[in-house]
């Protein structure tokens, strides 16, 4: 169905623009924030956390707000596909290309801001090979025919299994980075195992984070470039990169600490950036936890 609306509105664009998906998906994100309550309600959580001491219905404005923006992503993704406009402006991307013409390959760290699809446009420019790692859910609501559209600009996407077959899932990640291919993967949800996990401290409260793309960039050796996504305005987006770094050990002992110390780096970056955009941070799900940090660390221990 969603394919069929995609195609739909991709005709209709070329005539007169996105302004009739803009005001569907307006009325559908207006259906969400009013009959969605468990989506509302894990948003007002969230912004409780990232504005404390403010009043119940300026929760309500930051949930609202994120609904419609994460719903005018769509309009601008059917708008830049149709008119074939320019997808964002890049900022940053100089350690990439230096990777990627080495040969070196590397981890993109991330996040649910703004929109990844047109991330994954403009990362293509420089025609990389390029490999996305979704969790199931998330792969459901990409229409195949989107699919096909990343596929033919380099872009695969490959689906997060869970537990059992990670390990073969992992070394597959492995070899396609030491080919210069670059995995991008979510820091900011824990998509499979939760076991594999990491406690980080973030707007002053404990958040459970993947240990999956920090455990990657310390096997395989290759940077970890972090990457955000902005909405400036309608259709237009910037992504901001940062430089690529190493997440290293001297010994075996300390592997669990460079991975924790990395994923806590990333943690701060992250809070940076929701700051700046707090409405473009669409988590729909309860996200931070109640236990004692220093209690919920020994589960990192599992990494080892």
């Amino acid at each position: 169905m969603k394919g069929v609306l995609l195609r739909f509105f991709l005709k209709t664009s070329l005539f007169w623009g996105a302004w009739p998906l803009r005001f569907f998906s307006w009325w559908v994100a207006t259906g969400y924030f009013f009959f969605r309550p468990t989506r509302r309600r894990a948003s007002t959580q969230l912004y409780r956390v990232i504005f404390p001491e403010r009043s119940r219905w300026y929760y309500l404005y930051c949930a609202w707000r994120q609904f419609h923006f994460f719903a005018a992503t769509y309009a601008d993704r059917v708008e830049i596909e149709a008119l074939k406009g320019k997808a964002a402006s890049v900022q940053g991307e100089e350690g990439v290309i230096e990777a990627g013409k080495r040969g070196a390959g590397g981890i993109i760290l991330i996040s649910h801001l703004g929109s990844y699809e047109i991330a994954a446009r403009a990362f293509q420019r420089q025609g990389f090979k390029h490999l996305i790692i979704m969790g199931e859910k998330e792969a459901k609501h990409v229409p195949r025919d989107q699919r096909e559209a990343l596929k033919a600009r380099g872009v695969h996407i490959q689906v997060a299994t869970g537990q059992e077959g990670s390990m073969l899932e992992g070394l597959e990640m492995i070899k396609f980075i030491r080919e210069g291919g670059f995995v991008s993967l979510a820091g900011d949800l824990v998509w499979t195992d939760p076991r594999s996990r990491l406690p980080v401290k973030i707007f002053g409260r404990q958040a459970d984070l993947p240990a999956g793309p920090h455990l990657l960039a310390h096997v395989s050796g290759a940077p970890l470039f972090t990457l955000f996504c902005f909405r400036v305005k309608r259709g237009e987006y910037r992504i901001s990169i940062s430089p690529g770094r190493l997440v290293k050990a001297s010994s075996r002992s300390e592997r669990n600490k460079a991975i924790q110390a990395s994923a806590q780096f990333y943690a701060a970056e992250l809070e940076e950036a929701v700051r700046q955009h707090p409405f473009q941070w669409y988590i729909f799900e309860p996200l931070f936890s109640s236990g004692p940090l220093e209690a919920r660390k020994n589960d990192s221990d599992s990494l080892s």
